[in-house]
């Protein structure tokens, strides 16, 4: 994937930027999405944002604790400013990437919300943006950028659900919502620090099914080695708001609404990486005795899940001991290992931290080289249809159509979704352009386009 386009404008002057701002209307645009290709979506905004610097544009806040670009772009939550956007409208944009089940959730309810950054008062300047800000406001969001279908999530017509506690349901209409193509989101599997040395190097589609369903397997499973029956691998997932999930599920042949096993390995210590993310802790629970995750709420979905071991991690990346991205990479236990899913970027990051990228069915993710001629000869497997474990990007909108991706939230805020379908291809991991197979379903067959 690509790094920034530009550096936000740091050189504002404070004084210049209240006085331009005081004059105008401040709208705003909401958006929220999938955490897996979240460094796809802040890099595509903030190059959008970046072409408005002649007005004074930039970074406002952050969830994460710095604004180098590595941070910015692997930030959980982002606000940017863009003055004078439109005659007489300051616009901010302000992103929360809580999900793609829990996009479609708020997005196609109209009522649902999610947490923001706080955005009044402002919580930082361009000049001065805040770092580590607080996300608290709870706000309707506009659109999502999700890397599933709506069809994969149960949010869809009208719907009866558990929640938000246990033994509570209630009954919501979800309406099908628009979507806009902008690019390809692949994924890896991935297993705990010491795999390679045991022997666990690929996962196949049978043995992922079997493992999500099940809850572990042998690693003599995955060696064929009768010495390794001895050691177990267990699996870790992300929690039902999680569209990678969804895909991870849909892929395997789990299927996208079945219960699962996964666990909650108890971590020790850990040290914050370049993108800011706490990795590389120790596990110390016995071996044979790693807890499953817990029954509860699914907090961005507004779901209880009341089965224990089908709920998982709200997060990949966090600075606490709670993040996906800490226990796939933390030292397991004599004889365990754990295998995850991760997206590309997550996975790269993990594996710098001593996590084991697994071959899927023999066939390693390649990342694109280019569209030309020469590019295209080279081997591209998702591009060709080889490597199957990936989905769609796409930004969903709700009714009325019209002319612009968006309408019914303001002319201005369906212009910059615009300018993020027109900007994603840029970023994206595989550019439509270069896809030469498709599929109509996650998980579905992958079929030839010529």
């Amino acid at each position: 994937m690509k790094s920034l386009k530009s550096v936000f404008a740091a050189s504002l002057l404070a004084a210049g930027f209240a006085s331009t701002a005081s004059a105008n209307t401040t709208q705003y645009l909401h958006i929220v999405g999938a955490p897996a290709y979240r460094q796809n979506s802040n890099d595509t905004i903030s190059a959008i944002v970046a072409t408005y610097s002649g007005n004074g544009a930039g970074l406002i806040a952050t969830s994460a604790n710095g604004t180098t670009a590595a941070k910015i772009e692997s930030a959980k939550q982002n606000e940017w400013l863009i003055p004078n956007y439109a005659s007489g409208v300051d616009l901010v944009v302000n992103a929360s990437w809580t999900g793609s089940t829990a996009g479609f959730a708020s997005v196609s309810s109209g009522s649902i919300t999610q947490k923001f950054i706080q955005e009044n008062p402002a919580p930082g300047t361009v000049a001065s943006p805040a770092v580590s800000a607080t996300v608290a406001t709870a706000i309707q969001p506009d659109i999502t950028l999700s890397d599933t279908f709506q069809l994969t999530t149960v949010y869809n017509g009208t719907v009866k659900l558990q929640g938000p506690t246990s033994g509570t349901y209630f009954t919501k209409a979800y309406q099908t919502l628009n979507a806009s193509p902008l690019g390809v989101e692949a994924y890896r599997f991935v297993a705990s620090p010491g795999a390679a040395a045991a022997g666990l190097t690929n996962i196949t589609t049978s043995q992922a099914q079997l493992l999500f369903s099940n809850g572990a397997l042998p690693l003599a499973y995955f060696t064929g080695k009768h010495s390794d029956e001895g050691t177990l691998v267990y699996p870790l997932s992300r929690d039902p708001g999680s569209g990678s999930r969804l895909v991870a599920l849909s892929e395997t042949g789990v299927g996208a609404q079945s219960t699962i096993y996964t666990y909650k390995p108890t971590v020790s210590g850990g040290s914050v990486d370049s993108a800011g993310n706490n990795v590389a802790g120790t596990i110390t629970n016995s071996p044979g005795s790693i807890p499953v995750y817990p029954a509860g709420l699914i907090s961005s979905t507004g779901v209880w899940d009341p089965n224990a071991g089908d709920t998982g991690y709200p997060s990949f990346g966090t600075t606490d001991q709670t993040g996906l991205l800490l226990a796939i990479t933390s030292t397991p236990p004599a004889n365990t290992l754990f295998v995850t899913y991760l997206n590309i970027d997550d996975s790269t990051e993990a594996a710098a931290s001593g996590a084991q990228i697994l071959t899927y069915n023999g066939v390693a993710f390649n990342p694109v080289i280019g569209t030309s001629p020469a590019d295209l000869a080279t081997l591209l497997p998702v591009e060709e249809g080889n490597y199957t474990f990936w989905s769609y990007e796409q930004l969903f909108y709700p009714t009325p159509l019209g002319t612009s991706v968006v309408t019914g939230y303001g002319t201005n805020q369906a212009a910059f979704a615009n300018q993020i379908v027109s900007e994603f291809p840029n970023y994206a991991e595989v550019p439509l352009n270069g896809l030469q197979v498709s599929r109509s379903v996650d998980g579905g067959q992958v079929l030839q386009n010529y």
